[in-house]
């Protein structure tokens, strides 16, 4: 077996830990991966989730002998690495048989004091699937700079995604850097159909524009659209933007109460003023924004409340609403709530050509094109945030959904893979929301529709937890609340080691991911975004590493080493 050998197993259970008592000199740190020989040719691929120290007799550490002087000194180097010694809890995870296609979940343990080798990187290549096909990369193990994990392509978006950590640890780039290398994998397929492309819905236009950056130097990097010119199609909301396709404009008729009760915690609408805007609709028709936003009710309010009556003799909205049977308080909070949306730049009166802007965006995506809708000056303005996002986002699943359908039917090709980005994402699925917002629907449709979500948020414990569960794949980066680390790792095996292992990442460039598309959790440290980032490169390149032996004769691609035919 190759790799450098750290000790032998000296206990441990299947279901819990095994024990590697470590070798004088050797040293290993949480989540760095260790292998052990079973019988036959497997071996037991497993990762170091604690690190303890122990002693062979009570004696040794009851009477520790002096720290100083030759007597003292003496003593200490015969007890070191016989009488008290350094050890590794690893979980077992996966058997890895080179004679079998794929690792299967571990079910065997090692005889006692089999040694214990640390994982190379043809071993990570075998467990994680990646050999032979189109991966990602998602950074190096920690302590092991000369390996590379990659996960399966397909298998990262064909369920949801989702970045997770606090304000300031990087998931922005960690993103960034998967949606580079899915825009440059799909730029590889021959046909539309084939193309995986993003909807995002860039909060801060870090994907449109020059990409913000907080580090020594350049305050700036390439964003996703400069990267691929060709492949990322830019809308703003904006009304002077320049360089996009396009300028979103919402107008009053396009908005639907169903558009509204997304808002009902940001836009402080209440439950009772969503069934007005309900009532309100029924009633006066696609105008019907329009109209309850005058002063005084119009003669074609007043002929549909009193349809072949004479209306009062002084109409007004509170007789109007009072006939509808709606609570005056709350047709007054639609009302206000109305208002402070209809001032924003990109809502117009009447029709604004938005069903024209959406076919437009569903035909970009459809013809293999990623889409960044960027928000320019209302990115910090939640409430335009989760409108605009849920408006097109319902609107561009439905139509995917009628499309798969009918190619069912036989009446058309099946639409290419949408995935969907967002941000903040537990103000659009948390409890209150999940029924109200399109993304719990989405979430938990799973692939149904060739559509999936790529959510990156720091408050997981909010999301719904019926939601969070279907989404797939996570990468977990520093989280302080315990109830946002159990959320994300409640239910998993080996859990207490997982939820150690996120209390101890440090606030940048470290990350925990597990889940679908991975057969085992993975620590990683995900690669920086210098200045000469080049789409699609190798992370062993960034990393400034050199290419272990078996790496030799391969060319890079996607962020992955690539045998060459």
């Amino acid at each position: 077996m190759s790799g450098e050998q750290l000790g032998i197993v000296v206990g441990g259970s299947l279901t819990k830990t095994l024990e590697v008592r470590l070798a004088a000199g050797q040293a290993a740190g949480l989540g760095e991966y260790l292998m052990v020989p079973l019988e036959g040719e497997a071996k037991l691929l497993g990762m170091v989730t604690d690190v303890l120290l122990r002693a062979a007799e009570p004696g040794a550490t009851s009477w520790p002998p002096a720290a100083s002087g030759e007597t003292g000194g003496l003593l200490l180097e015969v007890l070191m690495d016989t009488a008290v010694y350094a050890a590794l809890e690893v979980n077992p995870y996966l058997e890895i048989d080179e004679g079998q296609e794929e690792p299967s979940r571990a079910r065997r343990l090692p005889r006692h004091f089999a040694p214990a080798f640390r994982a190379d990187q043809r071993a990570i290549e075998t467990a994680f699937g990646t050999r032979d096909r189109p991966s990602l990369s998602i950074g190096a193990p920690l302590g092991m700079d000369d390996i590379e994990v990659c996960v399966d392509f397909d298998r990262l978006f064909e369920r949801s995604v989702g970045v997770f950590g606090k304000s300031g640890t990087g998931k922005t780039v960690l993103a960034f850097q998967l949606l580079d290398a899915m825009v440059a994998h799909s730029r590889t397929q021959s046909t539309h159909a084939d193309k995986t492309v993003a909807l995002i819905f860039d909060m801060h236009n870090d994907y449109g524009k020059r990409m913000k950056f907080e580090a020594e130097g350049s305050r700036e990097r390439r964003s996703l659209k400069q990267n691929h010119p060709s492949d990322v199609a830019v809308y703003s909301l904006e009304k002077n933007a320049v360089d996009v396709e396009s300028r979103i404009v919402i107008g009053t008729r396009d908005i639907d109460p169903e558009d509204l009760a997304v808002l009902q915690v940001t836009a402080e609408f209440t439950a009772a003023a969503i069934e007005a805007a309900h009532d309100c609709k029924d009633r006066f028709g696609r105008d019907w924004l329009d109209e309850i936003l005058k002063q005084d009710p119009s003669p074609h309010v007043l002929s549909r409340t009193w349809p072949g009556e004479d209306p009062p003799e002084e109409p007004s909205w509170a007789k109007v609403v009072n006939r509808m049977g709606i609570h005056g308080g709350s047709f007054q909070n639609l009302q206000r709530g109305l208002r402070k949306l209809r001032r924003r730049e990109f809502v117009e009166s009447g029709d604004a050509q938005f069903d024209g802007v959406i076919r437009h965006i569903i035909q970009t995506l459809r013809g293999g094109k990623s889409v960044v809708i960027q928000f320019g000056a209302h990115g910090n303005d939640l409430v335009s945030y989760m409108l605009v996002a849920n408006m097109l986002s319902r609107r561009i699943w439905e139509e995917y959904q009628r499309a798969v359908e009918r190619a069912s039917d036989g009446g058309g090709d099946a639409p290419n893979r949408l995935v969907i980005v967002i941000e903040e994402a537990h103000k659009f699925m948390d409890r209150t929301m999940r029924e109200q917002s399109i993304f719990g629907q989405i979430a938990r449709e799973l692939r149904k529709y060739n559509v999936t979500l790529f959510v990156i948020d720091q408050r997981p414990s909010q999301i719904d937890p019926e939601v969070l569960s279907q989404i797939g794949t996570k990468v977990c980066l520093q989280l302080d609340s315990d109830a946002d680390i159990e959320a994300l790792v409640g239910g998993m095996t080996g859990r207490a080691g997982l939820r150690a292992i996120i209390a101890s990442l440090e606030s940048k460039q470290q990350a925990l991911a597990f889940g679908h598309a991975l057969p085992m959790p993975v620590v990683v440290r995900p690669p920086t975004l210098d200045p000469n980032f080049r789409p699609g490169g190798s992370l062993r390149d960034r990393l400034n590493a050199v290419a272990p032996p078996e790496a030799a004769g391969r060319v890079t691609i996607f962020g992955r080493r690539s045998p060459v035919s």
